[in-house]
């Protein structure tokens, strides 16, 4: 679900800045009109969007050598290039789960830091990272509950494993003391048989008959 949610959100930003409104189709027109030519800004986001759909798709469709080939050249771009652009791909390459470099933690922070820079974010570029900030902090919440819980099943765990050990513990030293009133018992009863045989024995002495 959240694989083809991103790439149709790239698909309908991708169209929105080939000159379509983001929710609905072109605006009609009464009369054909010549194509102006286009603005530095609605080049770089035409650019921009296609970038983030290649690398997105990459990481979502990819096999593991395209996966990591996508990745590397995103970290890559904005490292050597640190561009709003290549920034907004790398943090986008991050958000996005089910490849080995994905990091929700990091993706958090660059795009928390790419919405703060107030207006270095064209509108779609701005919907894009808002979508996906929005997803890492939820996938940040349910990771954290998933690890509260395990840590709290590990105790318990823990916790039952020694109240068995104490239990444990507890019967062997039971039995010790048993098989040790048992053996007292039998030492007395040997004493007790023993002191019977001699005075039987006396009383054959003295008394023959």
């Amino acid at each position: 679900m959240a694989k083809n949610a991103a790439l149709l959100l790239a698909a309908a930003l991708a169209g929105c800045s080939g000159g379509g409104s983001l929710f609905g189709g072109r605006q009609a027109t009464s009369a054909p009109a010549v194509a102006a030519a286009p603005t530095p800004a609605r080049g770089r986001s035409a650019d921009g969007i296609a970038l983030y759909l290649e690398t997105l798709r990459a990481l979502l469709e990819g096999d593991a050598v395209a996966q990591a080939d996508a990745f590397r050249n995103a970290a890559t771009a904005a490292d050597m290039a640190p561009t709003t652009t290549n920034r907004l791909n790398l943090a986008l390459a991050l958000a996005t789960p089910g490849h080995p470099s994905s990091n929700a933690a990091e993706a958090q922070r660059l795009l928390s830091e790419l919405l703060a820079t107030g207006d270095a974010l064209l509108p779609e570029e701005r919907i894009l990272a808002m979508v996906h900030l929005k997803e890492v902090e939820q996938r940040l919440i349910l990771d954290a509950e998933a690890q509260r819980l395990q840590r709290a099943a590990q105790a318990a765990t823990t916790q039952r494993n020694d109240q068995s050990a104490q239990r444990l513990q507890a019967a062997l030293e039971e039995n010790r003391q048993l098989r040790l009133a048992l053996d007292e018992a039998r030492a007395k009863l040997d004493a007790i048989t023993n002191i019977e045989r001699s005075i039987r024995e006396r009383e054959n002495v003295t008394d023959p008959r």
